[in-house]
């Protein structure tokens, strides 16, 4: 499915999305992200518990832009569940930018799936040890629609960088590691949980990739100015052939649902999803993270589907 993303939002920040007649409650559609991420298998092992263990629902999951389109695509009811980064969802729902206007619709389902780690992938020959050295380079930065790119900028001009300053090609993060690998990038972002499907691959293959570290002291001023982000340290041994620990940052990430969902059928995927978690845990290691302590802990409003269960199991007031 092709869309021109600013389109998207521009319509979807003035456009509410329609109610889901009830026909056609239980047949929904999951926005994911592009391949070489965890929000695709992340996606399918969700939609596989929800048709599994909710009686006649089917949940098809579609290759989206990733975190910053699923929020407009679900204002506009084309999703009725999506992934997205917290900070992300926050600023749809506030209407903040790049959102135009506030999309009313979200709400939460849960939050706790991995962290999306920002990962700087470059070669070893390269000469790039550092985000200042970017400027005049060529960078894979991820999909449109993906904050990715967007938290991108933010440390370019931290590193006084602009986005100017570099030649950025908009791509899935399998085909920029794959543009890494084959000479047409000086660097490719993975922003996505551990291990990073296309990441893993093109570490097992060939031998001298590295990720850039944000050094600590840089790491924790720039946090202090944006707080949402987290830091992350990724183990050495995380890729094959990965030598030292690499420090850098993160978005928590989180599952949304459309506001027109019913009560008893939100109620019903939430529960799905928590009395089953170990079918969700094999499919990624970095869904290990999804707890049900933790699950309601949203930037924006949970559905009242979502909110009953959760009491129910005494994680929240």
């Amino acid at each position: 499915m092709v869309r021109l993303f600013a389109a998207v939002l521009l319509a979807a920040a003035c456009t509410a999305g329609p109610a889901l007649p009830s026909s056609a409650e239980r047949l929904l559609t999951l926005g994911a992200a592009p391949l070489g991420g965890t929000y695709y298998p992340a996606g399918i092992a969700i939609a596989d518990i929800i048709t599994k263990y909710v009686p006649d629902t089917d949940v098809r999951v579609e290759v989206t832009g990733g975190t910053m389109e699923n929020p407009a695509l679900m204002q506009q009811g084309e999703l009725q569940l999506g992934l997205a980064n917290a900070d992300a969802a926050f600023f749809a729902y506030t209407g903040k930018p790049p959102f135009k206007a506030p999309l009313g619709d979200l709400r939460a389902l849960f939050v706790g799936l991995a962290p999306g780690v920002v990962q700087y992938a470059v070669l070893g020959d390269s000469g790039i040890a550092t985000v200042k050295d970017l400027a005049g380079k060529r960078v894979a930065v991820g999909p449109q629609g993906n904050s990715s790119g967007l938290l991108f900028a933010k440390i370019l001009n931290f590193y006084g960088l602009g986005v100017d300053d570099v030649t950025r090609s908009f791509v899935s993060f399998a085909d920029g590691v794959s543009e890494l690998v084959d000479g047409h990038v000086d660097m490719a972002i993975v922003q996505a949980g551990l291990p990073a499907p296309g990441l893993q691959e093109a570490f097992t293959s060939r031998k001298n990739i590295r990720i850039l570290s944000l050094p600590d002291k840089e790491r924790d001023a720039f946090l202090r100015e944006y707080p949402y982000y987290i830091p992350v340290t990724i183990p050495k041994g995380t890729y094959s052939g990965m030598v030292e620990d690499v420090t850098t940052l993160a978005t928590q990430n989180m599952v949304l649902v459309h506001a027109s969902l019913s009560e008893d059928l939100v109620y019903a995927i939430t529960k799905a999803v928590f009395e089953h978690l170990p079918d969700l845990y094999t499919a990624h290691p970095s869904l290990r993270s999804v707890t049900l302590e933790t699950a309601a802990n949203s930037p924006i409003p949970l559905h009242e589907g979502a909110r009953r269960y959760f009491r129910e199991m005494g994680v929240m007031p």
